[in-house]
């Protein structure tokens, strides 16, 4: 046999024998896979990894920040990822035990719906990351509960909003706005129970308004300070409170169904109706510190108190607000004292005589006065009669019907003398006409239908003209009976200012209508009758001078009489 194949035979033993020892020792090793738990015990650290002995004739490693908060001896638990080392020790990781164990308890507060433990990992654009024992969670910003500047701490507890698992990772959100809800309302609670009517109790102003103030009580239950609350003295507002402000107020009422405080600082004051020293009916001094569309507030004392504008003046209660000014002393009556309503009302008018009463004192009805004219309208004039003001009617201006306008009677007077007629609400009611007789009723008296007038034209119209007959009194002539003759307008026959005769037609009332076609035709017929008498007298005179003596005679001449007789009547 050749050396070389001695050799070959030899190294093939060797072989062999080698393999049969490593399958002798492999019989006392165990073989993991990927995912198996393993059981072992930290033997010691290094730079990055903790050695752990797992029962293995060589160690197996893990990563040290998985045991960081351990020592040397700990008994782990630990999943084989796999994966070897570049020394080619086996890779170790507690990570999936405490990702499922973490799961697990997620899980359960979910269902549950209980509390977890939480710590901060980092903050995200929207919220935060945080760690739920070895599972990742988020927490959005609006269930952080935190305020403007305050920050997330380390470590709180939060509720399991959401749980997805029907991802590779778990899709968890998580509150910690509910677990302070939870915190605050048992310490609301708690107050709300220590809380009794009547009781004075601190308070911070949260927001001003204009029915009064909202204020927190420990930052934990809310009252509210109605204005009407706020203070006695009316010149104190709650406005005047500032957000944030500390006050102190009285627990005036307690409703536990709706959990509403309403408080009062108020009731901490000296009540100031109760010391109010007037009464209804007396005179008292006050000062004006607002005027509003409905009146005067005022202050008497330490009181505020209202006057309504129609109690600020008898005759203008309408110009209230250019008369008074704020800050202004007045007098004024006590005409309401309410101690128990708090009310306070008063009257200026009531504390001074009404000017009109007082003014007719000084001049009775039917005297008689001079003043000057202020203002003329249509049918009324306004006269000035110093504090107050006169008033004249057009029925109490003429005793004229016709005529329409004041300015016709008062027309270039700048004054003149008025009789005191009496009181017309807030003015003294005068008059004109009563300084003489009715020109009327004297006219109608001594005139009827028939009677010629004489008058002046003062007015043509279309269908006539009006005669002025006296003072005061007119008559009418249709364009029809101004002339005999037929004529298109009064004009043609008639001018303003002509002195005319004319005879009365027709009274009724105060309408008197006139006729000078009617006189002109009366005159002729007159005329004539009066011609034809004369005719007939200068015959008879030239007949008694030729009648002869006889009876026979005479008797012809009396049938010649009777005869022209019968021949006038005829004629008429």
């Amino acid at each position: 046999m050749k050396k070389d194949t001695v050799y070959e035979v030899n190294k093939m033993e060797n072989y062999e024998n080698e393999f049969e020892k490593l399958l002798e020792e492999s019989e006392d090793l165990t073989y993991y896979r990927k995912g198996d738990i393993l059981e072992g015990e930290i033997v010691k650290f290094a730079d990055k990894y903790a050695f752990v002995d797992v029962g293995q004739k060589t160690e197996s490693v893990i990563n040290k920040e998985e045991v960081e908060d351990l020592q040397e001896g700990a008994k782990i638990k630990a999943v084989f990822t796999g994966k070897r080392t570049p020394e080619g020790y086996n890779l170790l990781s507690r990570k999936p035990l405490i990702f499922r164990e973490a799961l697990e308890k997620v899980e359960n507060a979910y269902k549950n719906q209980e509390k977890v433990p939480a710590k901060l990992k980092k903050q995200l654009e929207k919220g935060f990351l945080v760690d739920l024992g070895g599972i990742q969670a988020f927490l959005p910003y609006s269930e952080s509960g935190l305020r403007k500047e305050e920050n997330l701490p380390e470590e709180f507890e939060v509720y399991i909003l959401k749980l997805d698992q029907n991802r590779k990772i778990p899709n968890i959100v998580v509150s910690r706005k509910k677990v302070l809800e939870e915190e605050k309302q048992k310490k609301k609670e708690k107050l709300w129970s220590e809380i009794e009517e009547d009781m004075t109790i601190p308070a911070k102003v949260v927001k001003v308004q204009d029915n009064g103030a909202v204020v927190i009580i420990g930052d934990l239950i809310y009252g509210f300070l109605p204005a009407s609350l706020y203070s006695w003295d009316r010149e104190k507002s709650v406005s005047q409170l500032q957000k944030g402000q500390e006050i102190e107020a009285k627990v005036v009422q307690k409703d536990a169904e709706k959990q509403k405080l309403i408080l009062s600082t108020k009731a901490l004051e000296e009540n100031p109706w109760e010391k109010f020293p007037y009464s209804e009916g007396d005179i008292v001094k006050a000062v004006i510190k607002e005027i509003n569309p409905y009146g005067l507030v005022v202050k008497v004392d330490n009181l505020q108190g209202f006057i309504h504008k129609s109690e600020t003046d008898h005759l203008h209660p309408e110009r209230f607000k250019s008369k008074f000014k704020e800050g202004q002393e007045i007098q004024a009556k006590i005409i309401e004292l309410d101690r128990e309503n708090q009310k306070l009302k008063l009257s200026i008018k009531q504390a001074v005589e009404n000017p009109l009463d007082k003014f007719l004192k000084e001049h009775p009805e039917g005297e008689t006065i001079t003043a000057k004219i202020k203002d003329i309208k249509t049918k009324v004039a306004f006269i000035d009669l110093g504090e107050i003001e006169g008033i004249l009617h057009l029925e109490d201006a003429t005793w004229n019907p016709k005529i329409k306008n004041i300015s016709q009677v008062l027309k270039g007077k700048k004054e003149a003398t008025f009789v005191v007629l009496g009181k017309e609400k807030d003015k003294i009611k005068l008059g004109l006409k009563q300084l003489k007789e009715n020109p009327w009723k004297t006219f109608l008296q001594s005139h009827k239908v028939g009677d010629v007038v004489t008058g002046k034209v003062i007015k043509l119209i279309d269908r006539g003209a009006i005669i002025e007959l006296a003072e005061d009194v007119e008559g009418f002539i249709p364009v029809g009976e101004i002339s005999r003759e037929r004529i298109e307008i009064p004009s043609d026959k008639l001018s303003l200012g002509q002195e005319i005769e004319a005879k009365i037609t027709k009274i009724k009332g105060h309408d008197i209508v006139l006729s000078i076609k009617k006189l002109e035709l009366d005159r002729i017929k007159e005329e004539k009758l009066k011609k034809k008498k004369e005719e007939q007298q200068k015959l008879k005179e030239k007949l008694e001078q030729l009648k002869p003596k006889g009876e026979g005679l005479g008797t012809l001449g009396e049938l010649i009489k009777a005869k022209l007789k019968e021949k006038e009547n005829n004629k008429e």
